[in-house]
């Protein structure tokens, strides 16, 4: 019995406590691009969208040492990663404000849903705002940083 009890543990600890990439995701690949910025506007996003990508919302002003943008920028252009941008006004207006209240911050949205987000009211996220390697160790959980399409020469 007591061999049983091991290989199941065993069997456990092996299979389901190794945090492995299926629950990360490919952005639609028009994102990965120059490492820009996208202005939008509220009423292009769509809950029923099949657009996988990452939004910056932002506020007119910054009381952050480092403005968070320009961390987030240097993340972009290090990466090839393009980001939707709206101000927090216009933000307001979108299904994502009827769970993030507070901006600065940085959505991650897979096919219409929040897969994550930084939490401008949440101290645990400010090192995320202030440094590019924290904010690229997070935000890797959850996308892959090199697009699914492969050139070939």
């Amino acid at each position: 019995m007591k061999k049983l009890v091991f290989i199941l543990v065993l069997l456990f600890i092996i299979c389901g406590c190794d945090k492995d990439n299926s629950d990360k995701f490919y952005l639609s690949d028009k994102y990965y691009g120059d490492g820009e910025y996208i202005k939008v506007k509220s009423n292009s996003i769509k809950k029923n969208s099949h657009d996988s990508y990452v939004l910056f919302t932002y506020n007119n002003y910054c009381s952050l040492a480092v403005p968070c943008e320009d961390v987030f920028e240097d993340f972009m252009k290090d990466n090839n990663i393009d980001f939707l941008s709206i101000p927090f006004e216009d933000f307001k207006d979108t299904y994502l404000y009827d769970t993030i209240k507070y901006g600065p911050s940085v959505v991650i949205v897979n096919n219409g849903k929040i897969v994550a987000y930084l939490d401008a009211n949440d101290d645990v996220d400010l090192e995320k705002y202030q440094d590019v390697d924290k904010f690229k160790e997070w935000i890797s959980e959850y996308i892959y940083l090199e697009s699914s399409v492969q050139f070939y020469d």
